[in-house]
C-alpha cells in the first residue's frame, strides 16, 4: 500500500475511482451480520411488501465503499477522521458503482493536517445515489 502525503495535494486532485457491483449474496451477507436480515436487504418479495420494486443496497454498505476508498486512499499512516454521506437515490444488486473523491480544501488546524474532500458514488447511469465530505487526516512527507 503507498501513501498519500499532505505536502503533495492541491484542491482538484482526483481519488479514486473503486469500483464495486453489489450482488446479492453480498447483500444478503452483509445484512446478516446486522439487524438488517430482514425486509428490503433480503429478497424481492420482501422488498416489494414494503414497495419498493425489488431489494436494495443498505445504506451503510455503500458508505463503506466510500469508506475503503478513502482509507486505502490515506494509506498506512493516514486515517479517516470524519465521513457524512446522503443517500439521494436507491442503489440495487447488481450497479456497476464507482466510488470517488475530489480533494476540496487542504489545511493545518491545530498541528493536524487535514483535508477535505467531496466523496461520492456514481452509477452506470451518472447518477450519484450517494454523496458525501470526508476530512481525511494526512502525514507530512
Amino acid at each position: 500500500m503507498s501513501q498519500v502525503y499532505f505536502e503533495d495535494l492541491e484542491p482538484g486532485d482526483e481519488v479514486g475511482p473503486l469500483a464495486k457491483t453489489p450482488t446479492r449474496e453480498q447483500i444478503r451477507e452483509y445484512a446478516s451480520l446486522s439487524t438488517l436480515s430482514q425486509g428490503r436487504f433480503s429478497s424481492d418479495e420482501d422488498a416489494k411488501g414494503e414497495g419498493l420494486q425489488g431489494m436494495i443496497v443498505p445504506g451503510n454498505m455503500s458508505m463503506s465503499f466510500l469508506s475503503q476508498l478513502l482509507t486505502d486512499w490515506a494509506g498506512p499512516g493516514g486515517h479517516v477522521a470524519r465521513l457524512e454521506v446522503n443517500f439521494r437515490r436507491m442503489v440495487n444488486p447488481g450497479d456497476s458503482l464507482q466510488c470517488k473523491a475530489m480533494v476540496t480544501d487542504i489545511g493545518e488546524v491545530s498541528g493536524t493536517n487535514r483535508v477535505t474532500l467531496d466523496a461520492y458514488i456514481e452509477n452506470q447511469d451518472g447518477e450519484r445515489p450517494v454523496q458525501g465530505i470526508a476530512e481525511v487526516i494526512l502525514p507530512n512527507r
